[in-house]
């Protein structure tokens, strides 16, 4: 015998497909923000020279190529 699925069935398993895939890409948020976060510190890191600023204790040193500012 062949199996009838009533449109209220099919309803239910496209709603709960969705929410797996909702509740997939909410806990996926975290190691996304996480990337984003890492890869904007290897760009600060690149541009500082791994150093960071201390007011009163980091010296400010004028670079050749400036923009003339």
């Amino acid at each position: 015998m062949k199996k009838r699925h009533s449109k209220a069935q099919s309803f239910i398993e496209y709603s709960v497909l969705i929410g797996i895939f909702a509740a997939a890409l909410i806990a996926m948020r975290v190691f996304m923000l996480r990337a984003v976060q890492e890869k904007y510190r290897q760009s600060a890191d690149v541009f500082g020279q791994g150093e960071q600023y201390a007011p009163g204790k980091t010296q400010v040193t004028e670079s050749s190529g400036g923009g003339g500012y």
